[in-house]
């Protein structure tokens, strides 16, 4: 019985004469402690969802607010660095993202702007539009069929 081996998860087959002893194919590994978490990473990754969060719902108009907050996304980002893994470098790219879009909200606001477009008007015209298509009444699917129909021509 000196061929036989426990150990601790058990015990292996005996062993052949002349042989080395039976190896597990597999050894456990042990776990990997959590990495702690960068607060700097959280914070840039949270400030930079928000600002291409407010510049996509208010369609470019608060640039003035959300170019600030993706520059110090970035910033914080940087600072994070690789050593936070996955949040640092999502935040880099989101922050990214937000600066450029954020550039080219201003400048389409300002191109707008300089050719002298009129925001009042352009509001009102969008207003009474609105109302139209509420006052507008609704055949329900069955208009909807006939207005295609009338569209398509048959």
């Amino acid at each position: 019985m000196s061929d036989e081996r426990i150990t601790p998860s058990g015990w292996l087959p005996p062993v052949a004469p002349g042989s080395e002893p039976a190896r597990p194919r597999f050894e456990p590994k042990p776990p990997r402690a959590p990495q702690p978490t960068d607060a700097r990473a959280v914070w840039a990754l949270v400030l930079s969802i928000g600002a291409l969060s407010l510049l996509l719902i208010s369609l470019g108009t608060l640039f003035i607010l959300t170019l600030p907050l993706s520059v110090a996304a970035w910033v914080l980002a940087l600072r994070a660095g690789a050593a936070d893994g996955g949040r640092a470098t999502a935040a880099l790219w989101l922050a990214r993202i937000g600066v450029i879009a954020g550039v080219a909200a201003a400048i389409v606001f300002i191109a707008l702007l300089a050719s002298g477009f009129d925001f009042e008007q352009f509001r009102d015209d969008l207003e009474r539009e609105l109302d139209e298509r509420r006052d507008r009444p609704s055949g329900g699917v069955r208009a909807t069929i006939d207005g295609l129909r009338a569209v398509l021509g048959r």
